[in-house]
């Protein structure tokens, strides 16, 4: 009887012994739950910013590109402007030497004509001259 006490006794503490392992084991498994949720919740945070934080430089550095092409853009419009009032000039000048041209042309045309006329009108009186002279 004694034997079967003692026994007794050692199942008893025996299963005080494992429930106590179940419950220890149990807490030490939640804190590491819990620490594990904890530390994920901070990565996950982490995440988050640095999401935010490459968001706004890639924000700025679009607004960055997109002044940038705007004042190339600017830049190219205003060369485009430039070179459409030169080839104007250009065109104008022409116009203005042509113009020019033409009325240096007319100008001998006419010198021609005077000087064909004063020749014909000289020798016509040299022709009446000998004519009356003979």
């Amino acid at each position: 009887i004694e034997l079967e006490k003692v026994k007794d006794t050692f199942d008893v503490k025996l299963l005080e012994e494992k429930e106590n392992l179940r419950k220890d084991l149990e807490n030490v498994t939640t804190n590491t739950k819990n620490k594990a949720n904890e530390k994920i919740a901070q990565l996950n945070k982490q995440i988050v910013l640095e999401r935010g934080e490459m968001f706004a430089e890639q924000q700025k550095n679009s607004q960055h590109l997109e002044e940038e092409f705007k004042v190339k853009e600017d830049r190219l419009n205003q060369s485009f402007i430039q070179i459409k009032e030169r080839e104007q000039a250009w065109e104008d000048e022409r116009a203005d030497v042509l113009r020019e041209v033409q009325r240096l042309k007319s100008e001998a045309t006419q010198m021609v004509t005077i000087l064909a006329m004063e020749y014909e009108e000289e020798n016509s009186r040299e022709d009446k001259k000998r004519s009356l002279s003979q």
